[in-house]
């Protein structure tokens, strides 16, 4: 019985849609630190002296209890010895409803602007420079748990009622049902921010798990694989209204690939704070996401739906996974929602 839930617990470290060992967000430009560190307090030509972030995705509600994830993250720019630097950190929340098991990361983080090009506090594109390129650093940790009393076990079994109870004892016990680890995440970006220009191109990579950390409940050694990311885009200004922004985001870990390309569009409304955002995105053997949400000045709401296009639409039927974020821009001395024009 052990052995079988030892393997229960194996399978829910190594994924959470099968197709990554890493939980991923539909929503991956929203959750910037957790996809790039170099992302850290670096917002290129776009307004803000800090952002905060919240991301919550809800998927497999066709189990009984779906599986959650949490995201909230902070950061800002800050200048040290006249040298552009980004600090912040996120933490993330991965609650299954299998055994209880739960992912708890947190993540401190920091970035360097290595062209010093970018914008100064909330002035956008305040620096003549075309080429935008920063590094970044997470030092972190994650604990991991599970509750053994959400399971049952061969002891409990009644042959009167011809099912399991709970209150008989298991005759089960557990060295260990929690653990923490260190965890390491590098990452590089870069953006053609020449302002005047129709293209801004930019693309990011990232490493993440650099240590590897032992993520094993038992004697055995289970290491964390180290998860490879390759984002890429273009923000495309086809007029004073209209943006469309192309993107792709590659991912790799333990042999196992997952590639996602989308288009998001976003058109501001005249004399208005507002601007309207729908997209669409196609992860490769998984799912098609639809997006759909407003930006007032440079906050941003948004929601969407993955709509299952692998055989495990069998298994959850025809229910996909729903997410929401919200992204505040707030510039010091002002409230959050001070009247203005939205910008792209």
């Amino acid at each position: 019985m052990k052995v079988f839930l030892y393997t229960i617990l194996i399978l829910l470290l190594s994924c959470t849609g099968l197709v990554a060992q890493d939980y991923h967000m539909s929503q991956y430009d929203a959750t910037t630190l957790y996809m790039n560190p170099a992302l850290t307090g670096m917002y290129g030509d776009n307004w803000g002296d800090y952002k905060i972030y919240n991301d919550y995705r809800s998927q497999w509600a066709s189990l009984a209890k779906p599986y959650a994830t949490i995201y909230i993250a902070y950061d800002q720019p800050i200048k040290i010895a006249d040298k552009d630097f980004g600090v912040g950190g996120y933490i993330i929340d991965n609650r299954s409803p299998a055994g209880g098991f739960n992912t708890l990361t947190v993540m401190p983080s920091i970035a360097y602007n290595i062209t010093g090009n970018g914008a100064s506090k909330y002035i956008s594109g305040s620096s003549s420079g075309k080429h935008y390129l920063t590094t970044g650093l997470q030092l972190g940790f994650f604990y991991k748990n599970f509750n053994p009393t959400n399971f049952t076990y061969d002891d409990q079994y009644s042959s009167d009622q011809g099912t399991f109870d709970q209150s008989i004892p298991s005759g089960e016990s557990f060295a260990k049902t929690s653990m923490i680890r260190f965890d390491v995440n590098l990452g590089i970006y870069y953006k053609y921010i020449e302002k005047g220009k129709m293209f801004h191109p930019f693309a990011g990579f990232s490493i993440q798990h650099v240590t590897e950390p032992n993520e094993s409940f038992t004697s055995y050694k289970s290491l964390l694989p180290m998860r490879f990311n390759v984002n890429a885009g273009c923000d495309i200004a086809v007029n004073e209204q209209l943006k469309l922004v192309p993107t792709f985001l590659y991912m790799n870990q333990a042999s196992v690939p997952e590639a996602d390309i989308g288009l998001l569009a976003y058109y501001k409304i005249q004399r208005s704070s507002y601007t309207p955002l729908l997209g669409c995105d196609y992860r490769f053997n998984d799912a098609i996401v639809i997006h759909i949400g407003i930006k007032q000045n440079e906050h941003v709401f948004r929601f969407s739906y993955d709509i299952n296009t692998s055989y495990l639409n069998n298994f959850s039927g025809g229910r996909g996974a729903w997410e929401f974020s919200l992204i505040l821009t707030g510039i010091k001395g002002a409230p959050f929602f001070a009247k203005g024009q939205s910008r792209f």
